[in-house]
């Protein structure tokens, strides 16, 4: 019983890293908009996004995740919300993708949540 106790602290400890980090990161990227520094670098507009958010959140959860389906999941969502600066050529189909995509991740989100008795 005391281990399943500990691997249920250490989860929790786990996500308030991953967390911990993304948020960190975006007060950093947050500040450095606010201050100007970020209008001196290219592409730096797009770090202040929901996508950027969303790609940053991927790249930290599979990092600090041992579970890293919520990472790709991130992930995936943040590529299709920035399908414009990944695939340029998609511009015309983006509207329909980043709709759709996000359908299919919440589906499977939910389809593959345990459910608790």
């Amino acid at each position: 019983m005391a281990n399943n106790n500990s691997s249920s602290s250490s989860g929790r400890s786990n996500d308030r890293l991953s967390y911990g980090l993304v948020i960190l990161i975006f007060g950093v990227l947050f500040l450095l908009d606010k201050m100007d520094i970020l209008d001196q670098i290219p592409y730096a507009n797009n770090l202040i996004s929901i996508g950027a958010f969303f790609l940053i959140a991927g790249f930290v959860f599979l990092l600090t995740q041992p579970k890293r389906v919520m990472g790709w999941i991130f992930l995936g969502v943040g590529i299709l919300l920035n399908a414009n600066v990944f695939f340029s050529w998609m511009s015309s189909y983006s509207n329909l993708i980043v709709p759709a995509g996000l359908i299919i991740a919440g589906t499977a989100m939910i389809l593959t949540s345990k459910k608790k008795n």
